[in-house]
């Protein structure tokens, strides 16, 4: 999925130095411990152990603000703490400590690139704006007339793949799929939730991109929040298509279920998100 660079938010930069601080702590306290050694002096072992803990911690919170969770990671401060707190040689605890700085910076690593940037969770607005809302405003006569439990499902799946919770909008996009009455005014909005449909499945059981997939049709390009580049290679047009798709479960829903717009808004940053980074 496209990721907007905010390099600038307070936030993205708070998570910057986190992920800095991740190896130099936990590094750090195992440095600090050799060179207290090397000087003859003795210091408890828990005392640079610190670094570790704090570093776990670091990762921990890196992990909890992706869409999608790291259970791996999640879990680090626990063993950080079953680790450091139980007496131990000092030799022998300054090696637990560079093997455990080595696994917290592999583990970083990891979350880096295969669970995404961090500030795609749900967050809360107030009212509908920017390039979003021109969308929303173009689109609204193509969305108006479609039947409101479509359109409440529409923002169930789309709120459930905000929040990372893939399975669920994998489920959700399935049984408007199945439904019967899924009419030819339909069309676009059925290919997005196929669309859908087929990224959390692959997001869920942390799948690579297939040789071939589910894009728009041509004359579905009217309705799409982001034109595909023909020169653009086969990662960049699959990321696009559920970008368009997801935007696409947007507009229908805030267009033709007015009672879901509370919970739409507050997704309007992911969805903003979406649609300005292009």
């Amino acid at each position: 999925m496209a990721e907007i660079s905010e390099k600038d938010h307070p936030q993205n930069s708070l998570n910057s130095v986190l992920e800095i601080s991740v190896p130099l702590f936990s590094f750090g306290g195992a440095f600090i411990a050799i060179l207290f050694q090397m000087q003859g002096i003795s210091i408890d072992f828990h005392i640079p152990a610190l670094g570790c803990v704090l570093a776990s911690c670091f990762l921990a919170y890196l992990a909890w603000i992706r869409p999608k969770k790291d259970i791996v990671a999640l879990t680090t401060p626990i063993y950080s703490f079953i680790f450091f707190t139980v007496p131990v040689d000092v030799s022998e605890g300054i090696l637990l400590q560079i093997l455990y700085a080595v696994s917290l910076t592999i583990l970083l690593i990891r979350l880096k690139y295969r669970f995404g940037k961090p500030g795609t969770a749900v967050t809360l607005g107030k009212e509908l704006g920017g390039t979003l809302k021109i969308y929303i405003d173009r689109t609204r006569n193509a969305f108006t007339d479609i039947n409101p439990k479509t359109a409440h499902s529409a923002a169930v799946v789309f709120v459930r793949f905000a929040e990372g919770n893939y399975g669920e909008a994998e489920q959700g996009a399935k049984a408007v799929l199945t439904q019967e009455d899924a009419s030819d005014q339909q069309n676009t909005l059925m290919r997005a939730m196929s669309i859908i449909r087929e990224h959390a499945m692959l997001l869920n059981m942390s799948l690579p991109r297939p040789v071939t997939y589910q894009t728009f049709p041509k004359k579905d390009l009217g309705l799409l929040a982001i034109s595909p580049d023909p020169a653009q290679d086969a990662d960049a047009e699959f990321y696009l298509s559920l970008d368009n798709a997801l935007l696409i479960l947007f507009s229908a829903a805030w267009n033709a279920s007015e009672r879901d717009r509370q919970h739409l808004l507050a997704c309007q940053v992911f969805a903003q998100k979406l649609i300005s980074s292009k």
